[in-house]
């Protein structure tokens, strides 16, 4: 596996312990928050359990509650205690029925509660949606927009739904502000939001539960409350400035403007005010009803576009994932309007080309590859994907083996190229058939990955997305989430070029949810990351490290990554977790070396994952963004 993981083990020891002590701490105030989840409402068939830590048990049915005067009660089985030793972390669980991975143990704790209560994987990662909005507002929530990509058992079959964010009616190039970047973002740059639509579509679809059973315990925990992390300040620290110009905003995130101390409680009410009328007014009571009214009427009064019409006209969409085979597996992601996923497809078809087991996961050779071949990716992924009804795009020849092949023989595994470049391909407008200019423009982060497998053989891998953290900053009164600022996205020029900003295109993604089966077609790893480009380049390694150099999934995980920056031809942020030989190697190829004075770095993505094996499933969340999982 790499002599990285057996020099630092002292150290992972020492990390392990204290983050054991502070998710049995975030476990236990969980277990306060969740009691009585589901009981409250009169439409749930059965009690979620109280939470508990993420652990690696199988617990074993309660024993009756009645028993006659001459019965003996029944002794409760211990629990079955399953070994996961390359969890060095703790940030990990093990079980035989399910399990979940996101940003938060918490929200994977109920994931895993509502697949307890006899619900599926499409009704687990719908309530972990939510859950993870409320508890990492930040990164992803109502307001936003996400991907799924999904394998359904009983019909043999992987689909994915698209409820990306949209442009509103009014959106035309060059007649309005489409800028993230100044403090706040532009009030004009907020998209029509599509995480409601999205979810409850796939609930409908495929889940067993309603929207009343799912969000319950979310709406039970924002009442109730939760405990502030780290990671939460972090958040707020970074995009103070823009959270500062709404003090309803603020008054969401921050106690009067101050930072909450790490494990002090906060509710957000009126984030379950909004869920309670999703649960009961669906997809209408967002889109096409007072409330809707009330959103765009407060939009609209800071100078935003949106109107009823924009929210009553949305539609995610369900299509068919595009995938590759590789080295005997085949993985299924997101097309456009994702930029990412053929990215994705494309590198893992380049170095298919060449041998990395023979060189080894710390190696020189592996990483320069790695690094050229995600960058290819990138170019195309960047410059011609984006909204499939709009423009007719060359995804069949970016992620086709002929395509990687050509791409494959520019690369040399011992010599760092002088330019990557994207291919020469065409994109066509659908309306016109008129070619097109690529496009540069880049997603900008804010987002967050969850995963979940159920016992009836369904998988879930779906990223939400926020755009930049918290987006434009903008959260209408009363209701308990901001919305994106996305339109950024989009190109806002009048020369026809891919993602030009357009009424009702949908905004262009990097996020690349993804499965991967085995030879017999059935899925064995959910995989994914947040992170803007970095969350393609952190898939593609832990795929990679999982079927090149066979480790599991917490090896895969945990083990030093790299990020190769697209926008520039050096930078290459590596982990210090490589060997100092590599990464001298690494440099003297050519590349400007970034935080290898970091054992892990924020900046090469997080991974959530799920690996299937032996008829348990290993659930995996990355500490490099305290991420958790769950288990039963």
């Amino acid at each position: 596996m790499g002599a990285y993981f057996v020099d630092k083990t002292y150290f992972f020891k020492v990390i392990a312990m204290k983050r054991s002590i502070m998710f049995i701490v975030l476990a236990a105030l969980c277990a306060i928050a969740l009691v009585g989840c589901s009981k409250e409402s009169a439409t749930t068939s059965a009690a979620a359990p109280a939470a508990a830590p993420a652990q690696t048990t199988q617990t074993a049915p309660a024993p009756a509650q009645e028993v006659k005067a001459e019965e003996k009660p029944a002794t409760a089985e211990a629990p079955v205690v399953y070994e996961f030793p390359s969890d060095i972390f703790g940030t990990g669980a093990v079980g035989a029925n399910g399990a979940a991975a996101c940003a938060s143990p918490i929200a994977a704790q109920i994931a895993v509660d509502i697949l307890e209560r006899g619900g599926n994987a499409i009704d687990a990662a719908v309530g972990m949606i939510y859950a993870v909005g409320l508890l990492e507002p930040a990164a992803s929530g109502v307001g936003g927009a996400g991907q799924m990509t999904v394998y359904l058992a009983d019909q043999d079959k992987y689909v994915t739904i698209e409820y990306m964010t949209q442009a509103p009616g009014a959106a035309v190039a060059e007649t309005i502000e489409t800028s993230s970047s100044d403090n706040p973002p532009a009030v004009t740059s907020i998209a029509i939001p599509g995480v409601v639509h999205g979810t409850l579509t796939a609930l409908e679809m495929w889940g067993t539960m309603t929207p009343r059973e799912v969000l319950q315990p979310v709406i039970d925990l924002a009442r109730k409350g939760f405990p502030v992390t780290e990671r939460w300040n972090t958040n707020i620290e970074g995009r103070y400035q823009n959270l500062k110009a709404y003090d309803y905003t603020m008054g969401l995130y921050t106690d009067d403007g101050f930072l909450y101390s790490v494990g002090d409680t906060v509710k957000n009410n009126d984030l379950a005010d909004t869920l309670e009328l999703i649960a009961d007014q669906g997809i209408k009571g967002f889109y096409d009803s007072a409330f809707t009214d009330k959103m765009v009427d407060y939009i609209q009064s800071l100078g935003g576009i949106l109107t009823h019409e924009d929210f009553a006209q949305y539609r995610s969409v369900v299509r068919e994932p595009i995938s590759t085979t590789y080295r005997g597996y085949t993985v299924y992601t997101t097309g456009g309007p994702s930029t990412g996923g053929a990215a994705l497809l494309e590198a893992l078809n380049i170095v298919e080309n060449f041998d990395l087991a023979s060189y080894g996961p710390d190696s020189p050779q592996t990483v320069n590859l790695m690094a050229e071949a995600f960058s290819m990716g990138y170019k195309d992924g960047n410059a011609y994907m984006s909204d499939p009804t709009y423009y007719d795009l060359p995804v069949d020849t970016i992620i086709s083996k002929e395509y990687a092949k050509e791409r494959a023989a520019k690369l040399n595994p011992d010599v760092k190229q002088k330019m990557v470049g994207a291919g020469r391909l065409t994109v066509k407008l659908n309306a016109t058939g008129e070619e097109v200019l690529a496009k540069n423009a880049t997603d900008q982060g804010g987002t967050s990955h969850m995963v979940v497998m159920d016992k009836f053989g369904n998988v879930v891998s779906t990223t939400n997305t926020n755009g930049i953290n918290f987006g434009s900053a903008v959260a209408v009164p009363g209701t308990g989430f901001v919305f994106t600022a996305h339109l950024s996205n989009l190109n806002n020029s009048k020369t026809a070029s891919v993602s030009m900003l357009m009424p009702y295109i949908k905004v262009v993604s990097t996020t690349c949810p993804s499965i991967v089966a085995d030879e017999s077609g059935k899925p064995v790893l959910a995989v994914g990351s947040p992170g803007n480009w970095a969350l393609v380049s952190a898939a593609f390694a832990a795929i990679v490290n999982y079927i090149d150099f066979d480790m599991d999934i917490a090896q895969a995980t945990n083990a030093p990554r790299t990020w190769k920056d697209g926008m520039t031809i050096k930078d290459l942020y590596i982990e210090g977790g490589y060997s100092p030989e590599t990464i001298k190697a690494v440099e003297a190829m050519g590349y400007n070396i970034i935080d290898a004075d970091r054992t892990y770095s924020s900046h090469v993505g997080c991974i959530a994952a799920i690996e299937k094996k032996d008829g348990l499933f290993y659930a995996i969340g990355d500490d490099r963004r305290h991420y958790g999982a769950a288990a039963f």
